[in-house]
């Protein structure tokens, strides 16, 4: 084979290298962009503005607590995600309570209650910036799921 026939196989190799990586990059940065629009308009709370019948004011103030507690909250589930794998290793491995297996029980329980107790926290925030009736429904709405940490088991909202 010819020197130019062996460039123009190669030429046209890394052109379709090339071609291919640039696909990949610009569709992960367009889903990017499309999560973070999704993310910025918040539909998550728009049950909340229609169910409180909240004003835009109250609605801005509850969408900047949302907005300002979302990072705390992704900490908190990876924590929890973390914890629940831990405590699954340690018990599988172990034919009864080892000093191992009893702090990861423990671990596993501190981190519970430490995201139970931020989330409470961010739920009275919240509550703060309402009138009293739109308050105290929210907080009734809102508090038994913040006390029920079933949404967070391994099958929950938080998964594997």
């Amino acid at each position: 084979m010819k020197k130019s026939a062996i460039y123009g196989v190669a030429i046209l190799m890394l052109a379709l290298i090339i071609g291919a990586a640039s696909f990949f990059v610009v569709k992960s940065h367009k889903a990017q962009a499309q999560h973070e629009v999704l993310i910025d308009n918040l539909p998550e709370l728009e049950w909340v503005r229609d169910e409180l019948n909240l004003s835009n004011e109250q609605f801005a103030k509850v969408s900047e607590l949302h907005i300002d507690y979302r990072p705390i909250c992704e900490k908190m589930c990876h924590r929890i995600r973390k914890a629940h794998e831990r405590l699954e290793n340690v018990s599988r491995d172990v034919d009864r309570l080892t000093p191992e297996l009893k702090a990861a029980i423990e671990d596993h329980a501190r981190i519970h209650a430490e995201s139970q107790q931020a989330m409470i926290e961010h739920l009275y925030e919240t509550a703060a910036v309402l009138d009293d009736a739109q308050a105290a429904r929210y907080l009734k709405m809102m508090l038994p799921f913040a006390l029920d940490f079933s949404h967070s088991e391994p099958e929950g909202v938080h998964g594997k």
